[in-house]
């Protein structure tokens, strides 16, 4: 009798567990990460690398033809401006919003090239698809420098059904493109024993992502303070003239290619931001703490003396700028939302679920798996620091840190953190690492 009940005794506490991470949908997102841990520690999966590719390709092409909907915002206005430019119509130079923000126009051209070469969206969203399975690759392989396989395995199989990066899939957006070839730049960045070609090709990737997407300040930066901690009298000459190598490269390409199109007329400002204040405004936004704000674009978007007497006014009460820090802080590392406040995606049904039910359930699954992944990444970084700056892995918590401090200031939004995700689950190794040796110490116990 005493079996009965206790058995009786482990169901009902059983169901009750369920029902709490059920009503909380919280279920699939400890589902993911309870698969993903015996995939990772599956032996009999030798060719892991074969593995993660055919299946973040498969994941990847099931989202963009389930959620098949038309480019919307920046990305229309992008898309259409490069199928102009395939059919060597260069009117939308012209338009106000690349007169506005002539930076966008590095994105637009490669898109214009790529249109020109086969002319159908589903080029740019297949090599989109492309793009971010490699992403996924590079964590794999540049965790695997680091910690052990289980571990690599563990957060790129993680990072491949990782909702946000995964939906960024769906627009034809230069987030993807410009954070694998930052990644790929790293790899060069943190070898053991780095050499002038390794600036070189590393400043060259960081100077293409910056064309595709202006935040490469935020490595360049990173990639400075990498180096000051890294140097010591006898290394100083030489990190010294890596940097140089590395700024001077970065530079040319930069500053050349946005002077070639002023040079050539085919704009008048390059790809130069002529409203760098604009983020500022936004990020300085009590209201709505630190996003987009429809009211400051409709009132004070066109004056820029407005706008920096708005960021003086909205900085000067230190318990305001408190508020607005902690706010922005909880927005934009616990990822409680996408924004995709947007018509076509709240009328879509995919096998006649209603949207909004399905992103409830995916925001979920997302906050168990990026948390949970942010938290390995915290314990990594207090149990091996020592080791990080060892193996020089230290780099991507700099960034996470230099990344910390930028969005602070400036505007943020879901997709803005698309970057730093990468380095979070990178770093996150370490502790899934942690946590899987206590498992195995449990066991022998």
């Amino acid at each position: 009798m005493k079996k009965l009940f206790n058995i009786l005794t482990y169901i009902v506490l059983v169901l009750i567990v369920l029902s709490f991470l059920f009503t909380n949908n919280l279920l699939l997102g400890l589902l993911a990460i309870v698969i993903s841990y015996f995939i990772a520690k599956d032996k009999r999966i030798n060719n892991f690398t074969l593995f993660i590719i055919i299946i973040s390709l498969i994941i990847r092409m099931l989202t963009i033809i389930l959620m098949n909907i038309p480019q919307v915002t920046d990305y229309y206005l992008i898309n259409e401006a490069a199928m102009k430019f395939a059919n060597n119509d260069l009117s939308f130079v012209n338009d106000s919003y690349f007169s506005m923000w002539p930076y966008q126009l590095g994105f637009t051209l490669y898109e214009g090239l790529i249109y020109k070469i086969i002319p159908n969206i589903w080029v740019l969203k297949i090599l989109n698809i492309i793009y971010s399975t490699l992403t996924v690759l590079l964590i794999y392989k540049i965790s695997k420098k680091f910690t052990t396989e289980r571990a690599s395995r563990m957060v790129s199989l993680l990072y491949m059904i990782l909702p946000l990066p995964l939906l960024l899939n769906i627009t034809l957006n230069n987030h993807i493109l410009s954070g694998l070839l930052i990644l790929d730049a790293t790899t060069f960045l943190i070898k053991k024993k780095t050499k002038k070609q390794d600036y070189i090709i590393a400043s060259i990737l960081i100077a293409l992502a910056n064309i595709i997407r202006p935040e490469s300040i935020i490595i360049v930066f990173s990639l400075f303070i990498f180096l000051l901690i890294k140097t010591k009298k006898k290394t100083f000459k030489t990190n010294a003239i890596n940097y140089l190598i590395f700024i001077v490269i970065y530079l040319i390409i930069t500053i050349g290619t946005s002077k070639l199109l002023i040079l050539t007329n085919f704009n008048k400002d390059g790809l130069t931001n002529t409203n760098p204040t604009w983020k500022f405004v936004l990020g300085t936004n009590h209201e709505t703490c630190g996003h987009y704000s429809y009211e400051d674009e409709v009132n004070i978007l066109g004056n820029k003396e407005l706008q920096l007497e708005t960021i003086k006014e909205r900085v000067s009460d230190p318990v305001k700028l408190a508020s607005l820090a902690t706010c922005k802080i909880n927005n934009y590392w616990t990822l409680s939302d996408f924004d995709t406040a947007n018509e076509s995606y709240n009328n879509k049904k995919i096998f006649n679920i209603d949207f909004n039910y399905i992103k409830k359930q995916v925001i979920s699954i997302n906050s168990v798996i990026y948390l949970t992944t942010l938290l390995m990444a915290i314990i990594g970084i207090i149990k091996y620091r020592k080791d990080m700056y060892k193996n020089n892995s230290i780099l991507f918590v700099i960034m996470m840190v230099v990344t910390f401090f930028v969005y602070l200031l400036i505007e943020i939004q879901a997709r803005y953190t698309y970057f730093n995700i990468i380095s979070i689950f990178i770093i996150s190794s370490y502790g899934y690492e942690y946590i899987f040796k206590l498992i195995d110490k449990k066991k022998e116990d």
